[in-house]
């Protein structure tokens, strides 16, 4: 049988590109007519190509075309390289070869993909099938992509001198973009959120990173160009996580004549697999030695991995970072907290006084820089993770029965962070007093119960209480739910997901009838 290629678009982001490339791997052994080519930005091929040297795949039928420039610049970033480099190889991928035929599918990522839909489709013609690259949840996923039309939302108001109320077009589109409600303002009203509980909609936003409207600009825009013009969507979920969700939104985008896979959670392979014994080393020494002596003077379970992902920071207060590092040195939790290289540099970061301070404690270790997180996560003494809330963090700790502590960044983080903390099977807890800016205000979900404040005082009593709790009965049963969770994962990938990753390899080639299911 002739080959069968899918091309994809990757943004040079690790949360967006380790699912795929698991993913991939998948694809690969589902199909092996199938060929896959990943563009992305030249500096993430050497981090991808390490990943995948831990896989079992036919590597003779994966190429990897890395673009852009060595440097790169606020003026011309790498996404904007990435956009570039792609305008090279579309030609070259569409004029295909024996081996690398023109793709029947080309996948990309909502955050890049809009601004290239339109030419992508003309290269390629009708015949080679688009999809959204979604790395997360699929609750959010309607939200950012399908529920709102914020360009013509921004026309609206601009247009109109009473709703424009004298504001720049710069103001005016932070003001939509990061209301991300259908308006210009956060109003307090109930929203829904997929398969998830009522909320505020400023409940929806987190704005630890500072105003998100900065952010949800290009993404949100780039995100409903796309819903509008794909022939499918592809959610690293599955109906064992999202069991009101997932159906919802096959019938939804079926009746718009558009598939949606639902390929469940992506990570390692042998991380799913019950009981396995895979280990990932801690290469880094500093790191290593810290996770052992926890372990030999505290035990298992007796630290807490702090990681705020590769991209975000909450900056809008750093006073509630340093308050959550104070708190746990004087509490008997060691910790690591691993912070990106881009938040060590970003305006309102980590001083570096504070920094040596805590690091000469020898009870907590703040890092620069990039880690194995599987291999900590993994460390029989590492027991809570602290994160930001973005989907990779949480499939790499629930499949190895780490219970979280969320603190939402930004993006689809506090969706997750409310799906994950509610329902009858809770896996996390949620810091609610390191709320800044528009997010403060009443909690639906708890009512009166808790007075939301977003002072460091109230953040201070807020993390005593979770570390308290950690230790107790609460936090034993979020342990055990996160392994009766993870069972779900595994389960998920052998049945539902495994069907759906099945017929996205053949995505393109198969009759349209039999796609559009």
């Amino acid at each position: 049988m002739d080959a069968h290629h899918i091309a994809t678009m990757l943004p040079p982001l690790w949360g967006h590109v380790v699912p795929f490339i698991h993913l991939s791997v998948q694809l690969l052994n589902a199909d092996p007519t199938l060929v896959l080519t990943i563009v992305d930005h030249s500096f993430m091929v050497g981090r991808m190509k390490k990943e995948y040297a831990v896989c079992d795949y036919d590597a003779a039928r994966l190429r990897i075309i890395g673009v852009g420039e060595k440097t790169f610049s606020e003026a011309d970033p790498p996404t904007l390289q990435l956009i570039r480099g792609w305008a090279d190889v579309a030609p070259v991928l569409a004029r295909g070869s024996p081996e690398w035929p023109k793709p029947h599918a080309i996948i990309l990522d909502f955050t890049v993909g809009g601004s290239v839909l339109k030419h992508t489709k003309k290269i390629f013609g009708p015949e080679t099938k688009t999809l959204v690259w979604w790395s997360m949840n699929a609750a959010p996923m309607f939200t950012i992509l399908t529920e709102y039309d914020h360009r013509a939302i921004f026309n609206k108001y601009w247009a109109d001198e009473k709703l424009r109320a004298g504001r720049s077009k710069k103001q005016l589109e932070l003001d939509i973009f990061g209301a991300w409600n259908g308006k210009d303002r956060l109003t307090g009203e109930v929203v829904q959120v997929l398969g998830t509980s009522s909320i505020y909609d400023y409940e929806r936003q987190s704005w630890a990173a500072g105003h998100p409207g900065a952010l949800n600009r290009p993404l949100l825009i780039s995100g409903h160009i796309l819903d509008q013009g794909v022939d499918g969507y592809i959610t690293v979920s599955s109906a064992a996580i999202e069991p009101v969700t997932i159906p919802h939104l096959r019938r939804f985008y079926r009746a718009r004549g558009q598939s949606l896979f639902a390929v469940g959670q992506q990570t390692h392979e042998k991380y799913f697999q019950e009981g396995a014994t895979f280990k990932e080393p801690v290469t880094n020494k500093l790191i290593s030695k810290f996770l052992e002596d926890a372990y030999t003077k505290l035990g298992k379970n007796s630290l807490i991995y702090v990681s705020f992902g590769s991209l975000f920071f909450p900056i809008a207060n750093t006073k509630h970072v340093e308050a959550l590092l104070d708190t746990l040195l004087a509490s008997d939790f060691p910790f690591i907290f691993v912070m990106p290289a881009l938040g060590a540099n970003m305006k309102g970061g980590l001083s570096k006084s504070f920094i040596d301070r805590v690091n000469a404690t020898g009870k907590g270790l703040i890092y620069s820089g990039w880690l194995e997180q599987r291999a900590i996560l993994q460390h029989e003494a590492t027991g809570w993770f602290l994160t930001h809330g973005g989907m990779n963090s949480i499939t790499e700790a629930v499949l190895l029965g780490i219970p979280m502590i969320f603190w939402p960044n930004g993006v689809e983080q506090p969706v997750n962070a409310v799906h994950f903390t509610s329902g009858q099977h809770p896996i996390a807890f949620e810091l609610l007093q390191i709320r800044t800016g528009g997010q403060i205000g009443p909690s639906l979900r708890l009512g009166d119960s808790v007075k939301i404040t977003g002072t460091v005082e109230d953040a201070i009593a807020e993390f005593k209480t979770v570390f308290r709790e950690a230790r107790g009965p609460k936090g034993e049963v979020l342990r055990a739910n996160t392994y009766r969770v993870a069972a779900a994962l595994r389960e998920g990938r052998k049945t539902e997901a495994l069907v759906d990753i099945k017929r996205l390899a053949q995505f393109g080639r198969m009759a349209e009838s039999t796609a559009r299911l």
